[in-house]
């Protein structure tokens, strides 16, 4: 089959949970014979990554990408109060790439469009214009639970009307706009429910986010003892609110009973604001040139998340690493994991401090639980089997046009 993958971002390197995502189904594609060719936007943050996408990855799926400037800029954002369109949305419409869509799809005939999130929506009209090709949209999260969950736990009156404002924008958005494509391809069970619910008859199919379990060695390197990190892209505002709540409501309560442990912040554009927690008990990591070592080198993994949707996929990598992980209900949702068996969940600052606690003092259950999460993900979140579905899905499309 001939496939136009959209994607919203670049997606290599691989590097944070979206472009994983996006990657792995890539390649997935590619290595069972699949034409597939990459048209990826390119955010303002991503602009140096544009430069350092090697030739090889180039000419295997065609790529091409354009800037497109997504910052969040106060006017537009203002007059954007007195329209019907969602701001978040409309930031990622980039002409040069809308035109140069058009010209691609008149060159180029393909089987498959696949859309990569929400983002790419506003590129509908123009595809439409120009091909009957069947259209997949991938759901990487229902994007308005974001903002609404945000907005519940947003201290500022003002900032929590303007979240609300931009779900309710957002949720409008969503629900009219993703029924025009063809076909749907969830990442979670959660995703795909909630827009069967709300009325898309078209076909669905929920493919988990996959990994290479083989990449991750678990115990290649000797964790330091009493350490608990996060990784995680620290531009994503859910992350965010989700680290300052552990910093400063759970965090305290761990080390008041022993001073002894260390927390490890990592990721991406971690912000200046977070500079502040550094100190003996807390370390402020940054980028880590190799995700796989620096888990690795800790004990317990956490994932304090308040708001987000879709699925982490920094969980199912610490999973398939070995480690024994420490979520909210909410970072955990739309994996198919079990509290006490594979993932430890508690959603207070009492129960998340009492969890990690437990696990530090409690060596042998961490490694149990390390080791059932690995299978765990060898056995939900293989790529090879859940390619050969979503090729199995766009095949029904091409029977069908």
């Amino acid at each position: 089959m001939r496939i136009l993958q959209l994607c919203h971002k670049i997606p290599f390197p691989p590097s944070d949970g979206g472009a994983i995502a996006m990657h792995q189904l890539t390649q997935g594609l590619l290595d069972r014979g699949e034409y597939v060719k990459v048209m990826a936007l390119a955010p303002y943050k991503q602009k140096q990554e544009h430069d350092r996408i090697p030739e090889e990855y180039t000419e295997e799926t065609s790529f091409e990408a354009f800037p497109v400037d997504t910052r969040v800029k106060p006017w537009p954002a203002f007059l954007n109060l007195f329209t019907r369109e969602s701001y978040n949305i409309s930031r990622f419409y980039c002409p040069e790439a809308a035109a140069r869509l058009a010209g691609l799809l008149q060159e180029e005939d393909f089987d498959i469009i696949q859309l990569e999130g929400l983002f790419l929506t506003p590129y509908i009209p123009v595809i439409r214009r120009h091909t009957g090709t069947p259209m997949i949209f991938r759901s990487h999260n229902i994007e308005h639970f974001i903002w609404e969950r945000m907005a519940k736990s947003e201290p500022n009156l003002l900032k929590r009307w303007y979240l609300k404002f931009l779900a309710s924008r957002l949720k409008t958005f969503e629900l009219k706009t993703v029924y025009q494509v063809d076909g749907l391809v969830a990442i979670s069970p959660v995703d795909k429910y909630f827009f069967v619910k709300n009325g898309f008859s078209h076909p669905a199919i929920t493919i988990p986010v996959t990994i290479d379990a083989d990449q991750y060695k678990p115990g290649e390197d000797t964790a330091e003892p009493g350490t608990v990190f996060h990784l995680g892209s620290m531009d994503w505002r859910p992350n965010q609110e989700g680290l300052r709540w552990f910093l400063d409501e759970v965090w305290p309560l761990v080390t008041e009973k022993d001073p002894s442990l260390t927390f490890h912040l990592a990721g991406k554009n971690i912000p200046e604001s977070f500079m502040r927690y550094g100190n003996g008990q807390v370390k402020i990591d940054g980028m880590v040139p190799d995700a796989v070592r620096y888990m690795n080198s800790m004990e317990l993994m956490v994932v304090p998340l308040r708001s987000g949707g879709g699925m982490r996929v920094k969980i199912i990598e610490g999973m398939a690493a070995g480690k024994a992980i420490i979520s909210t209900s909410i970072g955990a949702e739309g994996i198919d994991c079990t509290h006490g068996e594979n993932i430890f969940l508690a959603d207070t600052p009492a129960e998340m401090a009492d969890a990690i606690l437990y696990c530090l003092s409690n060596k042998a259950v961490m490694e149990k639980m390390g080791t059932r999460a690995r299978d765990f993900v060898k056995k939900h979140h293989t790529t090879g089997p859940a390619i050969d579905r979503l090729i199995s899905f766009y095949h029904s499309f091409a029977v069908e046009s």
